[in-house]
């Protein structure tokens, strides 16, 4: 398995999502209780949405805003929990 930079990563996701395409991404949900990365969520054909501003949404700006196109449930991850894009790992 190969390794991408995140934020070439994020770059990558706004090109396909801008094309129509999909992606794959693996990312932890984010622990309240714990402060930390929670359970692993894997999504075989992802599409970015509309990103909110970070007036609506605390900290906006370091999340995703994703939508599963098999279920069409929208889901929003830190880009910091990003696992791994198109099967690739992600690094900082």
């Amino acid at each position: 398995m190969g390794q991408i930079n995140l934020y070439t990563a994020v770059e990558e996701m706004k090109a396909v999502s801008k094309a129509e395409g999909t992606f794959s991404i693996k990312f932890r949900k984010y622990n309240r209780q714990k402060q930390s990365g929670g359970d692993l969520v894997f999504l075989k054909a992802a599409r970015l949405r509309s990103k909110a501003s970070d007036e609506k949404i605390e900290n906006a700006s370091h999340k995703l805003f994703l939508v599963d196109t098999e279920t069409g449930n929208a889901l929003n991850c830190w880009q910091i929990l990003v696992v791994e894009f198109n099967g690739q790992k992600t690094v900082l």
